[in-house]
């Protein structure tokens, strides 16, 4: 029986701002600074998207890096 495989689900930017409750602008501003290290971005027919496991991933480097010493 073949492994079960995921299906790769990508955000815009739109959803991207939902899913962090912020502006879509702050999320353009967050992937223009590279300070940020956010992941690529798609280009759907001019739809900028980002892959949603490459943003969990992205998520938990920033817990990481804001954690109290």
């Amino acid at each position: 029986m073949p492994a079960a495989t995921k299906q790769v689900v990508f955000l815009n930017r739109q959803q991207q701002a939902r899913r962090y409750s912020t502006s879509v602008r702050t999320i353009v501003r967050w992937g223009e600074d590279p300070r940020m290290n956010m992941p690529p971005e798609y280009d759907f027919n001019r739809i900028k998207k980002r892959r949603e496991d490459h943003l969990e991933v992205w998520e938990r480097g920033r817990i990481k890096s804001c954690a109290p010493a």
